[in-house]
């Protein structure tokens, strides 16, 4: 919270002295349009984050004003406004005003009313707190689905032997990283994946918004280990599968980040948690280490640079292939 940006909110009469003229800076003076103001700092430029602590409570709180709202955001950089400009337009017909920039002369922004922060977060990650609004995370999807124009609106499904017609084929995703927490054996994985059936794409999804929506919603599954780039899911079809693969010692993360909020975006999940021997770690410490006897010792500035900035992963596609063939079992359904 350090890093952002305190406002004031003062009482005071209509024909207070000292009150500055209205500016007519990108604001129609016979615009009745309320305006909003939040915050895109703090962990807005990780993709979960700018999800889980900002879109799905903007959507919550802006939905409502069926695009008759301005958008006023306070330590946004330009980039991270660029990158949800889709999304920003589906929620506003207006342009967005970065507030911190604005220069009006002397003059100050008017509106008929103001809306400071945003709700609907329930402390739940990716989730919308339904006691207080209307809307729950399968209408988030609908509204993305319709923001960023996704066609496909369900999972494929699948036929048994005997209603065979035509041969159809699933799609499974693979989310690659580059960085931090990657498979090492991508080529052998997409091997046995496609001897089972599927066509597989292997791809990062990154900072292009528009791109990895498109990529998701043509899965029917998509699997990759935890981080950022299962906040995906979110563009998946109606009954598509999530695989999250779980390093070592992540459990916790797995489940609370991407776990549970699945079970309310009409995906079926799937986990798979990885054995000592597919984590890279086995090659940095030996087998009596506290990094693998008691992971919970470490505080968390010493557990992220071990087990989520320095795990990789080497699947074990034998043991993984159950998992794979669970997953063309739930499109049959």
């Amino acid at each position: 919270m350090g890093q952002i940006r305190e406002w004031t909110v003062k009482l005071v009469p209509a024909d207070h002295p000292g009150l500055p003229l209205c500016s007519s800076h990108r604001v129609h003076h016979d615009d009745s349009s309320p305006a909003l103001v939040f915050s895109l700092g703090a962990y807005f430029g990780n993709y979960f984050h700018a999800f889980t602590d900002v879109l799905v409570s903007l959507f919550v709180t802006a939905r409502p004003f069926d695009r008759r709202l301005h958008l006023l955001v306070t330590n946004g950089h330009h980039l991270q406004v660029a990158k949800f400009a889709t999304m920003w337009q589906a929620l506003s017909r207006y342009e967005v005003i970065d507030i911190d920039k604005v220069q009006p002369d002397g003059k100050a922004l008017c509106f008929s009313r103001v809306i400071l922060g945003l709700k609907g977060r329930d402390g739940k990650e990716l989730s919308i707190n339904t006691s207080e609004t209307q809307y729950t995370m399968k209408d988030f999807k609908h509204f993305l689905r319709s923001a960023y124009s996704l066609n496909k609106t369900t999972a494929i499904k699948l036929q048994t032997e005997d209603d065979k017609t035509t041969t159809l084929v699933p799609r499974l995703l693979i989310i690659s990283r580059e960085r931090t927490r990657t498979f090492t054996n991508t080529e052998e994985i997409m091997t046995m994946a496609r001897d089972l059936g599927y066509q597989v794409t292997v791809t990062e999804l990154d900072s292009n918004v528009s791109r990895s929506a498109r990529l998701a919603n043509r899965a029917d599954v998509m699997m990759g280990i935890h981080g950022a780039g299962l906040t995906n899911m979110v563009f998946l079809p109606e009954d598509a599968v999530v695989i999250q693969v779980v390093p070592f010692a992540v459990d916790w993360f797995a489940t609370n980040y991407f776990g549970e909020p699945s079970k309310g975006m009409e995906v079926r999940y799937l986990e798979y948690k990885i054995e000592r021997e597919e984590s890279s770690l086995v090659k940095q410490y030996p087998p009596d280490d506290v990094v693998f006897t008691d992971p919970s010792s470490f505080r968390w500035e010493e557990f992220s640079p071990i087990y989520m900035l320095n795990q990789n992963v080497t699947l074990n596609v034998t043991r993984f292939r159950p998992v794979l063939l669970e997953a063309l079992e739930l499109l049959h359904q």
